[in-house]
């Protein structure tokens, strides 16, 4: 993919590194950055094969007429499908993009590659502890191994050494942001790419610790060097892990997207301080947040509930709803700038939807949509008392982190991957068929689980028979859901495919418009080069986009209808409630 070899040795550092210029970006790729972005990229990849493999196996299980493994196998492929896609997957991504957003995109070296290599080195190893703790049958706690369940050590140390790994990532993600500041980025703002990325890397450091007070006293346990852990507390811990761990993958989910945009339609964002506040927003609000997991917990109060899990948990929304709008509106904005649109809607239609990325973008949009449509359940007190620990948790969780977050990554990664390869990506069709097959099993698993979730099928079971009193109504929904399942693992299984061959076997190539073809059906007037893409998402000294507010019509209207749409089904939540509580 090289256009140009230089080397870095009159760089204030003392060693000196091979480099290129990106065809496609125009951006300066040294040799470490792009081996370790690709590395945990791969690693991110073959995490997700293990988080699917899994699924299935968990999936299949819950579907009555096929019902595939025992309770002790259910269990514990429930806590390798956890661990793996919860965990493994997105940290590995994001550490990839940790390395892309501090290097790559700000033109400078890795701050060490030592500590990048040992980083990923911890990573790997806690992974194979956790990976081979519950293949070996050790760890069937599932992913939150309340006590008094205990497993055996070596998974708990995993987690450990995977979480120190991850620590020693984020330190050199933030030494590699002063180096770029110190040698070429005085006076100037970070990328938003890298602003996100920052974002998402302070909310990990905080649930690094949170998970390390939980995790730490549980190995001891584990091993017999102390007498107990105590239950409430361990929760609450593991829940600052768990819950912020979801928040750091929805704000690297928020940076692919601008990634996608940026790169298939050279599209920036709309207002640069609308898009960083929004970002802050997610700070703010995700430390004090409880998870849904609160609101029955007899050891908290009313009023604690109330503002932790409800008031912050809808507060948290609110950069979720700014960040669609200012995403859509940059689209909106680059096609109306573009000629030949009409309409409040025709910016959507001259879209290119069998272009991979803006299929992946957008299925990513809807599915994160309904994942907050259905989470305002969980985060609502007395609702939640209907739907905690039914089949509607899982709907609103995969809605969130499987169809949100992994269908943005896959986007993104159908353009980083190649680009950083300088191969092009083995077949666009094959991936535009993967994102809406994997995108429309999903929705129709979560459609499922949702049915199944409001009659009231209990989840993290190995059957919903119970000896053969559960109702039968049960049955219906539970083995539709087994049809989406299915339908979801073989789009996974096709991503994994494409990138393993995108590598092996596909065209080596430096042409732009093979790595990143355009995703839009018609001309764009003065297209900028994809040289200026780190300016369209860079920071207002950096040549970032005005504000166009008044360009974006179409992006305010779906938003509106979409909030429209959130409050009448939430009322409509409470009309449902009281078929269950009479109010008298």
């Amino acid at each position: 993919m090289a256009t140009a070899e230089i080397t870095a040795s009159a760089l204030p550092l003392t060693r000196s590194e091979r480099s290129v210029i990106c065809p496609v970006t125009g951006l300066r790729i040294y040799a470490g950055a792009r081996a370790l972005t690709l590395a945990n990229a791969v690693a991110a990849v073959l995490a997700l094969a293990a988080g699917g493999t899994f699924a299935l196996l968990v999936g299949l299980t819950r579907t009555p007429s096929v019902s595939m493994l025992k309770p002790e196998a259910y269990y514990q492929s429930l806590t390798g499908h956890g661990v793996a896609a919860l965990i493994l997957w997105p940290i590995f991504f994001e550490v990839a993009a940790m390395v892309f957003a501090s290097s790559i995109l700000l033109n400078t070296r890795v701050w060490s590659m030592k500590l990048g290599w040992t980083s990923f080195a911890a990573m790997i190893a806690g992974t194979a502890m956790l990976l081979v703790s519950v293949i070996s049958g050790k760890a069937n706690v599932t992913f939150t191994a309340y006590p008094p369940l205990i497993a055996n050590p070596m998974f708990y140390l995993g987690y450990i050494v995977f979480a120190v790994g991850v620590l020693l990532a984020v330190v050199n993600f933030c030494m590699t942001i002063l180096l770029a500041r110190q040698e070429r980025m005085k006076n100037k703002s970070l990328p938003l790419l890298t602003y996100g990325v920052a974002v998402a890397a302070l909310l990990a450091l905080m649930g690094i610790v949170a998970g390390l007070v939980a995790l730490v006293p549980a190995w001891l346990y584990s091993m017999g060097l102390i007498g107990s852990v105590e239950p409430i507390v361990y929760r609450a811990w593991f829940w600052g892990l768990g819950h912020t761990l979801q928040y750091v993958n929805v704000v690297a989910m928020v940076v692919a997207w601008y990634g996608i945009i940026a790169l298939t339609l050279r599209a920036g964002p709309v207002n640069q301080k609308f898009s960083r506040l929004a970002f802050i927003l997610y700070l703010v609000f995700a430390v004090p947040v409880l998870g849904h997991h609160f609101i029955v917990d007899p050891g908290l109060s009313t009023s604690v509930k109330v503002f932790g899990a409800s008031f912050m948990g809808f507060a948290l929304g609110i950069p979720s709803l700014m960040h669609g709008l200012a995403v859509m509106g940059a689209v909106e904005s680059r096609m109306r700038r573009g000629g030949g649109v009409t309409g409040l809607f025709g910016w959507i239609r001259a879209l290119d939807w069998k272009h991979p990325g803006i299929a992946a973008l957008g299925v990513s949009l809807v599915l994160f949509a309904i994942g907050g449509w259905s989470g305002s359940a969980q985060t609502t007190l007395q609702l939640n008392m209907l739907t905690h620990n039914t089949m509607w948790v899982p709907a609103h969780l995969h809605a969130v982190v499987v169809g949100g977050m992994t269908l943005g990554f896959m986007g993104f990664a159908y353009y980083l991957v190649p680009i950083l390869a300088g191969r092009r990506l083995f077949s666009r069709r094959l991936a535009t068929i993967q994102v809406y097959l994997y995108g429309g099993g999903l929705l129709f698993m979560i459609a499922m689980q949702s049915w199944a979730g409001i009659i009231g099928v209990p989840r993290r079971t190995a059957s919903i028979e119970y000896g053969g009193q559960a109702p039968t109504s049960w049955e219906l929904p539970m083995n539709l859901m087994g049809v989406g399942v299915t339908l979801a693992a073989l789009g996974g299984l096709i991503f994994i495919l494409q990138m393993v061959l995108t590598l092996i076997v596909g065209k080596p190539t430096s042409d732009p418009a093979e790595l990143v073809p355009s995703a839009s059906k018609i001309p764009l007037a003065d297209p900028p080069t994809l040289a200026a893409a780190t300016a369209n998402v860079g920071g207002p000294n950096d040549g970032g986009t005005p504000d166009r507010r008044l360009e974006t019509p179409g992006a305010f209207s779906v938003m509106t209808i979409y909030v429209a749409l959130f409050l009448v089904t939430w009322l409509a939540y409470f009309a449902y409630l009281t078929l269950h509580w009479a109010v008298n």
